[in-house]
C-alpha cells in the first residue's frame, strides 16, 4: 500500500512549474506596482521596487526552507502570491510542509529563520531607500496622498536617515524605501503570535501549548478591535458632519490616521482560520537550550520593533 505521506511529499516536489509561474507573475505585479510608486510612470522605479521586494520575500522564505531542510522536515519551495493592483503588488509568499516539525527546537528554528533572515535584508534596503527619499512638509502633500504607518524600527530608521526632519515633515518615499517598508510590514504580520504564523511557532516553542492558546486568543481579539476601530474611523470620515465635529475637537488627524487600521479586519478573518490551534510537537516537556531561547526572544523583539498599528492612511480628506 502506498505511503500517503510519501505521496504528499512527491506531490509537493512536482509543483516546480507552479512555483515558477507564481514567482514570475509576482515579479510582474510588483513591477507594475513600482511603476507608479513615485506618482509618475517610471520604468526604473518599477525595476527597483520589484527587485527589492522580491529579494526580501525570497530571503524570508528561503530562511524557512533552509531551516526545514537542516531539520529534515520536507518543505516546498516558496509560493509567491501576486496582488494585481498597486501600491504593493504582492500578498507575500508561503512555504508548505508535508508534516509539522516534531521537536520544539526544530519548530523554533524554522519559525524564526524566516523573519530574522528577511528583516536583515529589509533594514538596509529601507534605510538606503530613506536616504534616497526627499523630506517635505506634510502641508505640501497633494490631496489624495497616503501616509505609510510607523513602527518603532521604521521611525528610528527615518530619523537616522534624516535627522533634520521636523515634526511637520515626512519623507516622500523612494521605491527602495517603499519596498523596505513593505518588508518590515510583512515581518510584523508574520510575527503575530497566533496559530501557525511564524510568531505562533516561536511562542509555542518558547512557552508551550497552553500559553500559545491563551496568547493567540488575546491576539485575535486585539486584531479584531484594531480593525473595528479603523472601520469606525472610516465611517466618521465618510459622514462629513461627524468628521467636521471631530475636527472642531482637534481630532481630525487622529481619525484620519486611525482609519488606516481597517486592514486589520482582513487579518481578523484570516486568523479565524489559521490563528487558533497549533499542531503539537512530540517533545512538549523538553526545554529549549539557551541559544534557542535567545533566538526566540530576539524574534519576539523584532515583532515588537516592527509592529505597525496603522497600515496606510489618507493625509487629508478631499
Amino acid at each position: 500500500m502506498p505511503d500517503p505521506e510519501h505521496h504528499m511529499e512527491n506531490r509537493v516536489h512536482r509543483r516546480w512549474w507552479l512555483h515558477l509561474l507564481l514567482f514570475f507573475t509576482t515579479c510582474a505585479t510588483t513591477f507594475y506596482a513600482g511603476l507608479y510608486s513615485g506618482g509618475v510612470l517610471s520604468f526604473s522605479d518599477g525595476i527597483i521596487y520589484m527587485s527589492a521586494i522580491m529579494t526580501i520575500l525570497l530571503v524570508h522564505e528561503l530562511g524557512h526552507f533552509t531551516a526545514a531542510r537542516i531539520h529534515k522536515v520536507d518543505a516546498s519551495l516558496p509560493y509567491f502570491i501576486p496582488m494585481p493592483l498597486p501600491p504593493i503588488g504582492t500578498f507575500g509568499a508561503v512555504i508548505t510542509m508535508a508534516r509539522p516539525p516534531e521537536t520544539k527546537a526544530s519548530l523554533l528554528d524554522i519559525g524564526a529563520a524566516g523573519p530574522l533572515a528577511g528583516v536583515l535584508v529589509a533594514i538596509p534596503v529601507c534605510f538606503l531607500g530613506l536616504v534616497l527619499s526627499k523630506v517635505q512638509p506634510l502641508s505640501q502633500l497633494p490631496k489624495g496622498a497616503i501616509m505609510e504607518g510607523n513602527s518603532l524600527l521604521y521611525m528610528m530608521l527615518k530619523h537616522l536617515a534624516h535627522p533634520e526632519m521636523g515634526p511637520g515633515d515626512d519623507v516622500f518615499l523612494h521605491p527602495l524605501a517603499w519596498a523596505g517598508w513593505i518588508g518590515l510590514l510583512v515581518t510584523s504580520l508574520n510575527m503575530l503570535p497566533a496559530g501557525q504564523l511564524d510568531g505562533g511557532h516561536v511562542v509555542y516553542a518558547l512557552f508551550g501549548r497552553k500559553a500559545h492558546f491563551r496568547i493567540a486568543w488575546i491576539v485575535r481579539r486585539g486584531v479584531l478591535l484594531l480593525g473595528l476601530t479603523g472601520l469606525a474611523c472610516q465611517v466618521i470620515i465618510a459622514y462629513k458632519p461627524a468628521f467636521a465635529w471631530m475636527a472642531s475637537l482637534g481630532l481630525d488627524e487622529l481619525v484620519l490616521r486611525a482609519s488606516g487600521m481597517l486592514g486589520w479586519l482582513i487579518w481578523a478573518i484570516l486568523l479565524r482560520f489559521v490563528g487558533g490551534k497549533h499542531p503539537s510537537t512530540h517533545d512538549e516537556n523538553t526545554p529549549l537550550d539557551p541559544w534557542r531561547r535567545m533566538v526566540g526572544w530576539t524574534a519576539l523583539g523584532i515583532m515588537v520593533l516592527t509592529f505597525m498599528p496603522v497600515f496606510i492612511s489618507p493625509v487629508s480628506v478631499g
